[in-house]
């Protein structure tokens, strides 16, 4: 076959005889607005407990809401039994001598992500609450402590609504997909909360999610920087009338607060812009903030989103650091980087974001600042202290939170280091992972696969690395390959390897007729290729084509062997041999700036070309200058990729989006 290599490269453009193609819009299903639902589970208090809420206290129940069947002095299960459905809620793991204020709920609505607000009271801290949810199969996940949340605001706050009802509570937790609830409340001084419910949040589902078009996020603002790459709230399916406050600004941005969102790791990348309207929801109507806290958002796969209305460039005050929300800009990692270590990639993002942002204001990203506290909630310092912080502190610098965790933490001073690099080198600026959405027919229409491979800069390139029939996404990083034999986000690299320089492109194809695919590179006009897929030297190297024009490889006269070709000045040139690299055939085809493509559209054995222009695949089912397919897919900006992936003997599109 016939592949793409995901590289960049310059075009070599003159003049002669063009083949025009009609340009269409990108395919991509378009990003629309979301409506959450919350339904609420009431549980009163400890000493007034609700509707089916239960008091246990060491090992026995000991009240009951007025809607409970559960008898008092009834024994609570033991560790590792299992309590019948509605009747007490223990995980065995509970706070010995501390009441605790639990309720059993196995069938509920769907709902993806859950929390647990109560009454706002300065008196309630260290508020403990573990929770288990039930899958469509009627399965409990295992239990999950969820810490109180440390990220606030305030009635004090400039732009809160001074009558606004504001509650406590845990973060927001993504379940995905769930059914059914149980929960435990406990404080650890006994001073359980006032009215806690339990908020389950049904996000709502969207085409969009699993392929949501370039971030468009440009709000440059006389930056010295460019503008990392941010996905807009349209682009998470943000409902803007769940916005209950009016924006409020402070004057001027004199520092950046590094948080975690102490949310679950276990999730994919379409799974992003429904946890993004479950924080919404959540913070919008559960807490009653009236908008997200966060000011951008960013996921382990290195993408950032937007959060807090207002305007990303602006000086906009947000609700991420009680007592400390005026002219500081919140960025929160999407997961709990207590449990777990972050990503580079998210480290990149974050560290890129914060220094767009602080070049806007001419912050040293390595510099201090005096900040004075407005108090309150958890803030470390009372109302009127001056505080002395890095330019880029973490929220735990300022308040009574572990937050972003013992794993984010760490990171506080490469994030400082890079920002300042990233700030002093356009060359560093954010970019994001590479994301491959790729399709099962030559038609528009939504991704069939989509795996997330490598780091950003990275270069994909994909080939049937062990001859199963399938192409599978695999990575170059400068010099360095990384071959995974499945498109599953999971799968582990199966060969891990050197080969190659810096600036080379990689290639692929089945050099020597053995049925597997194994690697190469370009160079400058020169192609050094291997026959299988381990470190050393090239087992060929030959030169075909100018040294701007772009690689392409494939089958292209029925033989066993892939053979290679080039497209420049919008001719394609091939040849039928590796041994002999002398043209074969040139065809014009498509323009100047165009990207080629390879691949057998039809199943007969022999690949052709095409072109990929802004969006729009057009395909020639033979090595000739007539469009036989028009397939749009894709977006202006995304780079083509083709392959068989679901090995059923012809070759279809896809894109690679994000580096």
């Amino acid at each position: 076959m016939r592949r793409l290599a995901g590289g960049s490269l310059a075009f070599l453009i003159m003049t002669g005889t063009l083949l025009t193609v009609p340009v269409y819009a990108a395919p991509l299903p378009q990003a629309e607005p979301v409506e959450p639902s919350i339904d609420s589970v009431s549980l009163g208090s400890v000493e007034a407990p609700a509707d089916e809420a239960v008091v246990t206290a060491d090992g026995t129940v000991v009240d009951s809401g007025p809607a409970s069947d559960v008898d008092p002095a009834t024994p609570v299960p033991a560790p590792g039994e299992e309590p019948e459905d509605g009747a007490v809620a223990s995980s065995g793991e509970e706070l010995a001598g501390v009441p605790a204020l639990t309720v059993s709920q196995p069938d509920t609505a769907r709902f993806a992500s859950v929390g647990i607000t109560w009454v706002a009271d300065p008196g309630v801290q260290d508020v403990t609450v573990q929770l288990r949810t039930k899958d469509a199969r009627g399965t409990w996940s295992d239990w999950t402590t969820v810490e109180q949340d440390d990220v606030q605001m305030t009635a004090t706050t400039p732009g809160a609504d001074q009558d606004a009802v504001f509650r406590g509570g845990t973060a927001p937790y993504w379940t995905d997909e769930a059914y059914g609830v149980e929960a435990i409340v406990q404080s650890a001084d006994g001073a359980t909360p006032r009215d806690v419910q339990v908020q389950l949040i049904d996000p709502g589902t969207s085409p969009a999610d699993a392929t949501p078009s370039a971030p468009e996020v440009t709000d440059t603002a006389g930056a010295a920087m460019i503008q990392p790459a941010i996905y807009s709230r349209a682009q998470w399916g943000a409902d803007e009338t769940l916005m209950g406050w009016d924006h409020q600004f402070a004057p001027t941005i004199k520092a950046a607060t590094v948080h975690h969102t102490a949310d679950s790791n276990n999730y994919s990348a379409a799974d992003v812009p429904a946890i993004m309207r479950s924080i919404y929801a959540y913070h919008a109507r559960s807490l009653g903030w009236g908008d997200i806290g966060y000011n951008v958002v960013v996921d382990k796969f290195g993408r950032a989103w937007e959060g807090r209305s207002g305007g990303l460039s602006s000086t906009v005050i947000g609700a991420h650091a009680g007592g400390f929300n005026e002219s500081t800009f919140g960025v929160s990692m999407l997961g709990n980087y207590d449990t777990v270590d972050t990503t580079p990639a998210m480290v990149d993002t974050v560290a890129g974001v914060i220094a767009w942002k602080l070049s806007l204001y001419g912050v040293d990203p390595r510099g201090q600042v005096s900040l004075t506290s407005a108090g309150g909630g958890t803030a470390k310092y009372a109302r009127g202290v001056s505080v002395p912080l890095p330019t880029i502190f973490a929220h735990r610098d300022v308040g009574a939170t572990a937050c972003p965790g013992k794993y984010g933490y760490a990171r506080m001073g490469e994030i400082r280091s890079l920002a300042a690099k990233k700030m002093a080198d356009p060359a560093l600026q954010v970019k994001t992972p590479p994301q491959l959405l790729l399709r099962n027919a030559n038609s528009s229409g939504n991704a069939d696969v989509q795996v997330l491979r490598g780091d950003v800069g990275d270069r994909p390139l994909v080939c049937d690395w062990n001859g199963d029939g399938l192409d599978t996404a695999a990575v170059y990083r400068r010099g360095h390959f990384f071959l995974f034999d499945a498109n599953d986000q999971a799968a582990a690299p199966v060969a891990d390897f050197w080969f190659g320089d810096v600036g080379d492109t990689p290639i692929c194809g089945d050099w020597d007729g053995d049925g597997k695919d194994s690697i190469g590179v370009w160079r400058k006009g020169w192609f050094y290729v291997r026959n299988d897929n381990m470190g050393g030297y090239a087992q060929g190297a030959f030169p075909f084509g100018n040294v701007d024009a772009q690689p392409v490889v494939g089958n292209w006269d029925g033989d066993a062997f892939d053979t290679v070709g080039v497209y420049q000045s919008n001719v394609f040139f091939w040849t039928n041999s590796n041994l002999r690299p002398v043209a074969d055939g040139k065809q014009p085809f498509g323009d100047g700036a165009d990207r080629v493509v390879a691949g057998d559209w039809t199943g007969s054995g022999r690949d052709s070309i095409g072109v990929f222009r802004n969006g729009t695949f057009f395909l020639t089912n033979g090595l000739r200058g007539t469009t036989d397919a028009v397939v749009r897919y894709g977006d202006r900006g995304d780079r083509p990729v083709t392959g068989d992936w679901d090995d059923d003997d012809t070759d279809t599109v896809g894109v690679i989006r994000g580096y």
